[in-house]
């Protein structure tokens, strides 16, 4: 199966609600082997995991647009794996952001394969010049 048709693939995964106490280590340890930092405070209450494989994380706001973020898989896994985990997971948090009424789900990237993924899965790419911006409120 390539990367092109893993969605029929996701359709047999289904992820499960994320635990941190069960799941952040695991987690945490798929963000480091890509050099990410990550915090439990980072991650929003809603987020979904394949265990072993891949996880993602619905961000809700007080609009009626919500953000999917934070996806990983675990860096063991071949290409082929960590695409149909990664299509369950957009599928679940899909899913669960159209179950709790938003009319808008966002991400961002630097990567066109992921763009490309989230094309065949259904979302639109918006054309522009986008750069993050982060304040820290907080020290």
């Amino acid at each position: 199966m390539s990367e092109g048709n893993s969605q029929a693939g996701a359709e047999t995964l289904t992820p499960i609600l994320f635990v941190p106490e069960q799941h952040f280590e695991q987690i945490l340890r798929w963000n480091q082997a890509r050099k990410e930092v990550l915090t439990a405070d980072i991650l929003p209450q809603t987020g979904f995991i394949l265990p072993g494989k891949a996880a993602g994380f619905l961000y809700r706001t007080d609009s009626s647009v919500a953000w999917i973020e934070n996806l990983v898989a675990a860096p063991e896994l071949n290409r082929e794996q960590r695409s149909v985990a990664i299509d369950a997971i957009v599928k679940a948090v899909s899913d669960e952001a159209r179950k709790l009424g938003f009319k808008m789900l966002l991400g961002y990237t630097v990567l066109d394969v992921v763009v490309k993924r989230a094309q065949r899965l259904g979302f639109a790419h918006v054309e522009g010049d986008f750069k993050l911006v982060a304040l820290q409120l907080n020290p």
